[in-house]
């Protein structure tokens, strides 16, 4: 049974899921936790995707037919304003236990406090504990622009000059105690990535800041270390590695962007594993292009219209 405890194989058949496994052996520190299975969706954009009530429909039939312990939507989910009401809807139906992360564009038209009321999350910035692993869920919804820090509020991402995707000081002090308190191994869910930057590997700021505080975290607390972190926004199947720790990007639900929507021919969603053995499993699906993007988009990292198999072994220490 999951509980809060902070602040605020699928038939292919159907519905095409594809077979993709990524396995990670993962230092757990303490006793080992139980296995969590988890659904996850990112990037639906209802409201932009003139599509994503089907697309939605058809991860929810596939959630319908597996044991799953949580649902999880990883942001960039609607506008949260009155044309939000039916996938609203649909979301709020789901009687197994489910939980929201905050993207940029979920406050495209109202503000944060508008998107947390309608989606009923109980917090930004958040812990839940799911079978003997914590996840903990980031607001990474700011940007900094002439030393301030701004909150993401109607609209106010697409702000000229401005260094995007922080967390505010108050949640750093919080995840610093979250990480050093925790006495389960640690899966960190942010929309926007922790640990993938640029071609050149280089992070930026705002990423480097969190792997920082993980690291140190880490160091003083083996038992909650952190195994790997989880995201979506870029729009890409991708998984990179920083300090030794995966980050992992869950693919649109709907399509790629490069001077306009490159949309799926089918929706795309993950079923993850945390295995008891401190294995994670993934099982995704394959799609195509509708239209194939512009060549110039050729070079962008995990580009895809799939998320695709991998299996990864990662040392025990």
């Amino acid at each position: 049974m999951p509980s809060l405890v902070s602040r605020r194989d699928f038939l292919a058949g159907s519905l095409g899921l594809a077979s993709s496994s990524l396995t990670l052996r993962l230092p757990v520190g303490g006793r080992a936790p139980a296995p969590a299975r988890l659904a996850v969706i990112s990037d639906l954009h209802h409201g932009l995707a003139p599509d994503a009530l089907e697309r939605f429909d058809i991860f929810l039939a596939a959630v319908a037919e597996r044991d799953v312990d949580a649902v999880w939507q990883l942001g960039d989910f609607c506008y949260s304003d009155d044309g939000s009401a039916e996938c609203l809807r649909r979301w709020h139906a789901v009687t197994k236990p489910r939980y929201n992360v905050l993207g940029n564009h979920d406050m495209d038209r109202v503000d944060k406090a508008a998107a947390l009321t309608a989606w009923k999350m109980p917090a930004r910035y958040y812990a839940v504990v799911l079978s003997g692993w914590r996840f903990v869920v980031l607001d990474l919804n700011h940007f900094r622009k002439d030393g301030a820090l701004h909150a993401y509020a109607n609209g106010n991402y697409f702000t000229d000059g401005a260094s995007h995707n922080w967390a505010d000081p108050e949640q750093i002090l919080w995840l610093d105690k979250e990480l050093r308190g925790s006495r389960e191994p640690v899966i960190l869910v942010s929309h926007q990535p922790v640990g993938l930057g640029a071609r050149s590997g280089q992070l930026p700021e705002e990423q480097r800041q969190i792997l920082d505080l993980v690291s140190a975290a880490g160091r003083a607390n083996p038992a909650g270390r952190v195994a790997c972190c989880l995201s979506g926004h870029l729009h890409v199947d991708r998984i990179e590695w920083n300090d030794g720790l995966p980050s992992i990007c869950v693919n649109s639900a709907s399509y790629f962007w490069s001077a306009g929507m490159r949309k799926y021919t089918a929706p795309l969603f993950a079923f993850l594993e945390f295995g008891s053995d401190g294995t994670l499993q993934i099982t995704g699906r394959d799609a195509a292009f509708v239209e194939r993007p512009p060549p110039d988009s050729d070079g962008v990292l995990g580009r895809s219209a799939s998320i695709a198999s991998r299996r990864i072994t990662l040392p025990t220490t």
